[in-house]
């Protein structure tokens, strides 16, 4: 199979993507993409909802190379060294990017969580930068946290903890705030200290960029809890972007890179590439807190800007659905919008539909590999009901299978592990070569720990996680989290729900632990009244339902675990 056409109907769970028409580039790096663009003419933008702030890309290509020269200055060496920010939320994050990857020193925007202190003495060793950029976060609390490691007194950093450490600049440009210490020195300087290198060295640097290069750091805690640094390569994202073969799109809406590192630099390498003709930034995003007015600021800015694309998760879209909705704002029109990422409800397109009226798409994607495929080729009206339930297409030039617990390629129809193989897939996980090591199989696939199942014609679905198959030997079935869970979370007093496995036994299965978030201001339902609610929306099989019911008919105020106890001890009685 070539171009990723099926000849016909399959038999087995493979599909092979390649595309001889648009292969693959070895050689290429990503800097390269942004050259041809400028060589081109074309001319993007980025734009910051937060601090109403906006560049060219000519502008951003410049200060880079400011950026850049700086780097070579400081003695970071490219090939080897890595530059990091930390709690930068402004379009200089983009800069530094895209400086990095212009002479092939290793970049890093690590997400630094609570406890923050904790968070920043085990993420940063990982990848070890010689350099770093630190700014305010969204409320300071992150520079305060990476500034306690070092001394006000010491004129050069000094940490134990972070000893790698040899350079700290300090981003002002979103919160005018300078920190005390000795050791900290304005950005600005960055580009002083670089007027000491030529135009020719940082041409030389650029040219001897490899595609094996690391250019990116991102970090995922995947199915195991534990921060992964994954290192991707020069050639992994170029291609990735060279696979887009269109060029000046219309603006497109995304997320501040103090948000989703991935999505944001990707739609900021989309633009310095002439693929997009603007990104837009949106303001940072506390999730327990109402957006309000801010809702009111993303509409205008989206008729302002001219936006047409919505390139923002699931999670953040409803954030800002329920916003527009509550404040009564008139959402404009807009093409495609991405509703989410793997198993996600036809309820909740539907929602998403209603407010922003462009069509839904939906990724299939992971940290380890970027977009593996889409259903963003069902983009008419016949191929809507494909698009509602989340057919995914292989992207080309990569290969999908699904296979059992032997490795064995599976049947059409039948459910497996996806493995794929790709060219955007992760250089390494940093300092982790065994989990490196794992995560491929003899051939070279990803086995990305993913349910899935095909069909006929070659696109298939996403069902849940390998690790989330909750299954109940006496009821003769695989329930999945995810079917659970969807249409839980379309109860009206339901803000979030996650379905997880309590105690385990070879003997009936998996025990079912919900958790279950509430919205504000809302009566707490009783559980008869969620039973009810998930037996009416077919989430119960027969016999769950009818346990449940003749429960609840001896016991109203029982829980799920507890009947389901009693229900286990009862059958293993007899």
């Amino acid at each position: 199979m070539t171009s990723g056409q099926i000849s016909g109907p399959l038999t087995k769970s493979y599909v092979d993507a390649t595309d001889p028409s648009h292969p693959i580039q070895k050689d290429l790096v990503l800097y390269e993409l942004f050259e041809r663009a400028r060589e081109k003419g074309i001319v993007g933008e980025v734009v910051n909802l937060e601090t109403n702030r906006r560049f060219t890309t000519t502008e951003i290509l410049e200060k880079a190379d400011g950026y850049a020269k700086g780097m070579l200055a400081l003695g970071l060496i490219p090939g080897e060294d890595t530059f990091a920010v930390v709690g930068c939320t402004t379009i200089e994050a983009v800069n530094l990017f895209t400086a990095c990857s212009a002479i092939g020193v290793a970049f890093a925007h690590p997400y630094i969580y609570t406890p923050m202190d904790i968070s920043i003495a085990s993420i940063l060793p990982n990848m070890a930068p010689r350099a770093v950029v630190v700014g305010e976060g969204i409320s300071g609390k992150i520079c305060t946290s990476f500034l306690g490691f070092f001394k006000e007194t010491d004129a050069y950093p000094q940490s134990d903890k972070l000893p790698f450490i040899e350079h700290i600049f300090y981003d002002n440009s979103h919160n005018d705030r300078a920190p005390a210490h000795m050791c900290l020195n304005p950005l600005s300087q960055l580009t002083e200290i670089g007027m000491s290198v030529s135009d020719k060295q940082l041409e030389e640097a650029k040219k001897s960029v490899k595609p094996e290069y690391r250019l990116h750091h991102l970090f995922s805690s995947g199915s195991t809890g534990k921060p992964k640094c994954i290192a991707h390569s020069h050639y992994s994202l170029a291609n990735e972007l060279l696979q887009l073969r269109t060029e000046n799109l219309e603006p497109m809406l995304t997320m501040n890179p103090s948000i989703d590192e991935m999505i944001s630099y990707s739609c900021a390498a989309w633009v310095l590439a002439g693929k997009v003709s603007k990104c837009v930034f949106i303001p940072a995003i506390k999730m327990d807190v109402p957006l309000g007015e801010s809702s009111k600021v993303i509409t205008q800015s989206v008729i302002d800007e001219g936006v047409q694309y919505l390139m923002i998760p699931g999670a953040a879209s409803t954030m800002i659905r329920n916003c527009i909705l509550n404040d009564k704002v008139d959402f404009p029109p807009i093409k495609f919008f991405l509703n989410g990422a793997q198993i996600v409800s036809r309820g909740f397109k539907k929602n998403l539909k209603e407010c922003f009226q462009g069509m839904a798409f939906t990724d299939y994607a992971m940290t380890e590999a970027f977009v593996i495929a889409t259903t963003s080729v069902y983009d008419t009206k016949e191929g809507e009901e494909a698009r509602m339930q989340a057919r995914l297409v292989v992207k080309p030039n990569t290969q999908l299978r699904i296979v059992d617990t032997d490795g064995e390629v599976v049947d059409i129809g039948e459910d497996g592990m996806v493995e794929v193989k790709t060219y955007s897939q992760l250089k390494e996980y940093r300092k982790q070569e065994q989990l490196t090591k794992d995560l491929f199989t003899k051939d070279g696939f990803i086995k990305t720990g993913d349910m899935g199942m095909m069909y006929e014609d070659g696109t298939f679905i996403i069902k849940g996680r390998t690790a989330d198959a909750i299954r109940f030997k006496v009821l003769g079935d695989v329930i999945y989290p995810g079917p659970i869970e969807e249409a839980m979370s379309q109860h009206p007093a339901i803000y979030d729900i996650s379905v997880i496995a309590g105690s385990s036994n070879d003997y009936y299965g998996d025990e079912l632990t919900y958790c279950i978030k509430l919205k504000a201001d809302v009566v707490r339902p009783t559980e008869e009244e969620l039973i009810a609610y998930s037996t009416t929306h077919q989430v119960s099989k027969k016999k769950l339902r009818e346990a449940v019911h003749a429960m609840i008919a001896n016991d109203s105020a029982v829980g799920l675990c507890d009947w389901y106890k009693e229900f286990i001890a009862d059958l293993t009685s007899h």
